[in-house]
């Protein structure tokens, strides 16, 4: 009896490194797959009189490339949970990193910027989909945490997206730009040869899938719209930091800095929003996080010197701590499509987000010398608009949420 316990507590054990050591791998996958979409805008304020093109063009980027690189995404996660294969993540990534690449350095306009843009963007929703669904059966009961590991990795990548972008501009000039596809290459290699015989996720049965839609499109509409505008807020916040930081001094350095700073401790804000979600629920996550965000966003204008990178730090963590939760929202609302799930839940409601951004970049192009400052003071009051949906998860959540979340 003592040996077979041992037998299975070993056998357990290895089942659980196992799973960590996935879990890891597609971490570090999704580090490399997000450092690329999120190259451009702080290459955008050095672009914009190369290529010529105004503000409210800089935010139609945003909203422009949201098409394929998060609108697609429920579409790509229907379609890896039901035929698996490591080709939606390693082509993904592959693609994401080459055409990303490409589109910056060598683009000799603005139309072809945002056209290799959105092909680029199709690897990107390749990726996510798929590999999130593969991370959310990876994790057990410990979703949030899990999730927030691997979301981790996206957070990273994003934090040091800036620094890669600046670096490669100042030191080999924008053509050298194009030499960052390298590392996102030699890793999908790596990432194909592992991935390649993980299974499909899918396991529902037929006509089960318009059934959840139709019991929870409530849930479903209020969790687009907590991810839209959280979504908007930080994508704004990336895109028109960098305008007005060099609009005030004339250059972006700094703001390389500043933004990987928010970046990557936003990825520790994801990594304590997941794991406090798992103690106390996903409610007082978002609810927390809002709040904090409109807050932090006031304390930026009247910040000076040493205290704007502790404001700008404490803001991702703050814009960024509701990543995983969302997610495993997402999920526990379609328990059997995880694919799918992670799909709507990054894709079409940061679609609504990159949608936002746009709508400011408009309004800063026609608010005159003031405007890029005054759409920043905007997202005071939009941090909070996510407040009143998480009330649906409330009154009546499903019995997934309850089991999962």
């Amino acid at each position: 009896m003592n040996e077979s316990v041992r037998g299975d507590g070993g056998a357990a054990g290895k089942k659980s490194t196992a799973a960590s050591g996935r879990v890891v791998l597609f971490s570090v996958a999704h580090l490399m797959n997000d450092s690329y979409p999120n190259l451009y805008p702080i290459l955008i304020p050095s672009l914009m009189p190369v290529l010529h093109f105004s503000v409210a063009q800089a935010g139609a980027i945003t909203a422009v490339t949201a098409v394929t690189t998060q609108l697609l995404q429920p579409f790509m996660g229907l379609w890896a949970d039901r035929t698996g294969g490591g080709w939606f993540v390693a082509g993904g990534l592959a693609l994401g990193a080459l055409l990303s690449s490409a589109a910056l350095g060598l683009a000799p306009s603005y139309i072809l910027l945002v056209a290799m843009l959105l092909v680029a963007g199709l690897g990107n929703s390749a990726f996510h989909p798929h590999a999130s669904g593969i991370v959310g059966e990876l994790t057990g009961k410990r979703k949030g945490l899990g999730m927030s590991m691997f979301l981790i990795g996206g957070n990273l990548g994003r934090g040091l997206a800036p620094l890669m972008a600046s670096f490669a501009f100042l030191v080999w000039g924008r053509h050298g730009v194009v030499l960052l596809s390298i590392p996102g290459l030699i890793l999908a290699l790596i990432l194909y040869f592992y991935a390649r015989n993980i299974p499909r996720t899918f396991s529902g049965m037929p006509g089960e899938l318009g059934k959840i839609l139709k019991t929870n499109r409530g849930r479903l509409a209020s969790l687009l719209a907590i991810v839209g505008v959280r979504n908007m807020v930080s994508s704004a916040v990336l895109t028109f930091l960098p305008i007005w930081w060099k609009m005030k001094y004339g250059q972006v350095s700094d703001m390389a800095f500043l933004l990987s700073i928010m970046l990557l401790v936003g990825s520790l804000g994801n990594l304590t929003g997941g794991y406090l979600s798992d103690l106390i629920g996903t409610v007082p996550v978002i609810v927390g996080s809002s709040v904090l965000s409109a807050l932090l966003l006031v304390a930026f204008f009247y910040s000076t010197g040493f205290w704007i990178w502790i404001v700008v730090g404490l803001l991702g963590a703050a814009l960024y701590s509701t990543a995983s939760v969302t997610m495993v929202l997402g999920q526990s609302i379609f328990p059997r499509h995880k694919g799918m799930a992670s799909g709507i839940a990054l894709g079409v409601g940061n679609t609504l987000g990159a949608a936002g951004v746009g709508l400011l970049g408009i309004y800063a192009q026609h608010a005159g010398g003031t405007g890029v400052l005054d759409a920043l003071r905007l997202l005071i009051p939009i941090s909070l608009l996510s407040i009143p949906f998480v009330w649906s998860f409330i009154k009546r959540p499903p019995r997934q949420a309850v089991n999962e979340v």
